[in-house]
């Protein structure tokens, strides 16, 4: 009799492993998370892409650099889980000048209450 319970057993652990391959098979992330909390405290003309990093605690996933020495830094997120249709997009583009001082953001997706990061705040797609 102890085999039989002993192979049911072993039958449940194999479908829930099973269960949680598939779940998490439809999961995924790329780029890493970034803390904005502290964007007030970025300075355009003063904060350098190094400090910048520090207070978003996190690299950016992207410089572009231009040739006259200045520079735009992506940060990004994003998270899905196919399973539950739930997505997760965050983005977060900071002009930079040739000195590599902050200048601007340039761009952003879901990045809550930017309006009160001030003048220094200037989307890409306001005309």
């Amino acid at each position: 009799m102890q085999d039989v319970s002993a192979s049911r057993s072993n039958g449940w652990r194999a479908l829930l492993a099973s269960l949680l391959l598939v779940f998490l098979a439809a999961c995924s992330t790329t780029g890493s998370t970034f803390d904005t909390s502290a964007m007030r405290l970025l300075v355009p003309g003063q904060t350098t892409l190094a400090e910048a990093s520090a207070l978003l605690e996190s690299e950016p996933e992207n410089v572009y650099r231009q040739l006259d020495g200045s520079a735009t830094a992506r940060w990004s997120h994003k998270a899905s889980m196919v399973a539950d249709a739930v997505y997760f997009n965050r983005e977060l583009w900071l002009a930079f000048d040739a000195q590599g001082h902050y200048l601007r953001v340039v761009k952003s997706i879901n990045i809550p209450r930017m309006h009160q990061y001030g003048a220094s705040y200037q989307s890409a797609v306001t005309p």
